[in-house]
């Protein structure tokens, strides 16, 4: 199960990096969620509370920084990291 979800986070840091870019190219993405989150929040048990997903999307917007997350390794490391905080929600 872990691995799966790891996949789901993994796919929406590489979302949030490709919105934020097309944002800056005054591209609007944005409008276009994929619903991992309520998957991911399923999964793990989370409650489906507006501050839990505020939370969530929070630790994902890390992965739009460009340098900080130049590699797959840096995008999984992200994703572990979230992982755990999530499992302390």
């Amino acid at each position: 199960m872990k691995t799966n979800i790891m996949c789901l986070i993994k796919d929406d840091i590489k979302i949030s990096r490709l919105t934020n870019t097309l944002d800056r190219l005054h591209v609007p993405a944005n409008h276009y969620p994929l619903g991992n989150a309520k998957v991911i929040f399923s999964l793990m048990g989370i409650p489906e509370e507006e501050h839990n997903f505020e939370i969530y999307y929070k630790l994902i917007e890390q992965g739009a920084d460009l340098e900080r997350c130049d590699s797959n390794e840096k995008i999984a490391e992200l994703a572990e990291g979230i992982f755990r905080q999530l499992m302390g929600v």
